[in-house]
This record gives C-alpha cells, structure tokens and sequence, in this order.
C-alpha cells in the first residue's frame, strides 16, 4: 500500500480534523500563557523565518522545547510536525491518538528496529505532504536526544538529508533557559525563570550542490557540509551563552 494511502497517517494529509485542530490549538494558547507568566520569553531573529515551509532544528535540553520553538515563530501546533519512532508511536492506538491532539507525528523507522515497515522514502513522502498543505513546518532536533546544557552532542545527519530531499530550507534556533525549569529527569517544572530563543539565519540546501547532476556521491557531500554548517551555527551561539 501506499503509505499516503494508509488510513493510519491521513491525519497528516490535508485539513485536520476539527477535533485535533482545537486541542492543539488550546494547547498553543495554554503554552502562550505559560510563556508570558512562568518563564517569560523573549525571541530574537524573528525575521529569519521563512515565508515558507522550513525545518525548525535547535539544541534540546528540556520537555517544553518543541512548545518553545512553536510559541517563538507564532505558529500554532497545527502548523508543525515532528518525527516519530513508528514501532513506538504509531502501533498503539491510544498512545498514537493521545499525542497526535496536541502534536502531528510523522512515522519514522528507526535504524535499530528489525522490523521496518516503512522506508526513508516512505517517511520523506509524508513530510512532503504534511508541508506541502498550508507551507506547515517540520520540528528537528539534530542531536537525537535532550542532552546536557551548554554541551553539545555530535549532530545526527537526518535533518539535512530531509532538507536536500524535501528542498526545504533549516531553521537554526538556540534555546536558553528551558533547561533550568524542565530539564531531562524532572517530571515538574522548578522554579521560573526567563528563557530566550534566538533564531539564525536559515540555510537552504541547494547553496551546497556544486552542479545539478543529482548523483548520490554530491548528495552525500551536500548533506554532511549542511550538517557541519548547521552544528557549527548553533554551537558558536551556544558557546556564547553558556561560555
């Protein structure tokens, strides 16, 4: 089958459906308010946003990123969608239906899984639908995994080859301060404080193919310069911050 044929991720194609537009929608709100109260946020760079769809990709030290980087552009959760491990996600229905009001999942087989059931390929086609309605965005954290303040981990190269296969430009965003009142291993917020998002200066991908051969070796070459140009951007700002 066709995966944008499956029933199982049409939510993802198209207009949503009335239910899942207002829950994530009053979550947006609630996370407006908990960003103007409890930990006030202030955004620079907000020209950098694209006029159209992009990939938002950022340092990840806290539970309330994604909502940060959703509240910082003043796009709702309607307008973003975030990769999924499918074999975690996406073969139980209650946890599939519970995420999905708040957020849009996108499958993806992880590399690790034995039991693969949908391809790169598979999971690029989705994204490209999602984005394509309504120039809706992607959420990317390039490190894998919600890592230490101030200390970076090795980027992963999915974000960039989503970016040359989609021809969607990265968004680089630095976070500063999630980590001080949800950090990984807290199940409650601690105490308030300010947070500030910077937003850089996108890169696009067809800036890094020397010609328009398409072979697989320039591909290759392209994806790992955007990862190096991507990590280098937000861990300068990083270093920065956190000295």
């Amino acid at each position: 089958m066709d995966v944008l044929q499956n029933p199982k991720y049409s939510y993802l194609l198209g207009k949503q459906p009335l239910f899942y537009k207002i829950f994530k929608t009053l979550f947006y709100c609630y996370s407006k308010f908990i960003f103007k109260t409890y930990a006030p946020l202030r955004v620079f760079g907000r020209d950098n946003i694209p006029d159209s769809s992009f990939i938002f990709c950022s340092n990840h030290n806290s539970h309330m990123d994604v909502a940060l980087l959703a509240v910082a552009s003043k796009k709702s959760f309607n307008h973003f969608g975030m990769l999924a491990a499918r074999d975690y996600w996406f073969e139980n229905w209650i946890k599939r239906g519970a995420v999905n009001t708040i957020m849009n999942l996108i499958p993806v087989d992880r590399q690790s899984n034995e039991n693969k059931k949908l391809s790169i390929q598979d999971s690029e086609a989705l994204c490209n639908a999602f984005m394509d309605y309504g120039q809706r965005n992607l959420i990317l954290f390039p490190e894998g995994t919600r890592g230490e303040p101030g200390k970076m981990l090795p980027f992963k190269k999915g974000a960039a080859t989503f970016s040359l296969n989609l021809n969607k430009p990265i968004l680089p965003a630095v976070i500063h301060g999630s980590h001080k009142i949800w950090p990984r291993g807290r199940v409650f917020f601690g105490l308030p404080t300010r947070i500030n998002v910077y937003i850089l200066e996108p890169i696009y991908p067809r800036s890094f193919l020397k010609d328009s051969s398409g072979s697989d070796t320039e591909a290759a070459e392209a994806i790992k310069n955007m990862t190096t140009t991507l990590e280098q951007s937000i861990k300068e700002k990083v270093e920065t911050l956190y000295g």
